[in-house]
């Protein structure tokens, strides 16, 4: 086997894209059909079956992704730390002098970074 080849098939096999040696200033289109064993007008049917039955489907795995971990994912980021943290200082600073805890502004900030959270989660859910 000649170098052109050899590299070819060291880029298809190390996952590099192997465009420029497809073209046909370096290797002609029909030896490039006969490595692949296909023609112009693609595989045979039992080409295709055999190919099938050694390589699977060509289809991408799918994860599954928990929805609440996927939601509470959105409160991990600097915005949401610097709610976080204001949401915590409104009870542990404003808690001097006798007065208590100020759940108003917790409850606030709170609410709005559930807001900032449900809403980033909806955008990211309708963009697939």
């Amino acid at each position: 086997m000649d170098n052109r080849w050899t590299d070819f098939w060291y880029e298809i096999l190390t996952n590099n894209v192997a465009v420029n040696y497809c073209t046909k200033e370096r290797i002609p289109m029909e030896e490039v059909f006969e490595q692949l064993k296909c023609t112009r007008e693609g595989l045979s049917a039992d080409e295709g079956a055999s190919r099938l039955q050694v390589f699977g489907p060509n289809k991408l795995e799918e994860k599954k992704e928990s929805k609440i971990l996927k939601f509470l994912g959105f409160m991990w980021n600097p915005l949401s730390w610097v709610m976080e943290a204001a949401a915590l200082m409104a009870i542990a600073l404003s808690n001097g002098g006798g007065r208590p805890p100020d759940w108003q502004d917790f409850v606030g900030i709170v609410v709005l970074l559930v807001i900032n959270s449900t809403i980033s989660f909806i955008e990211e859910n309708n963009a697939g």
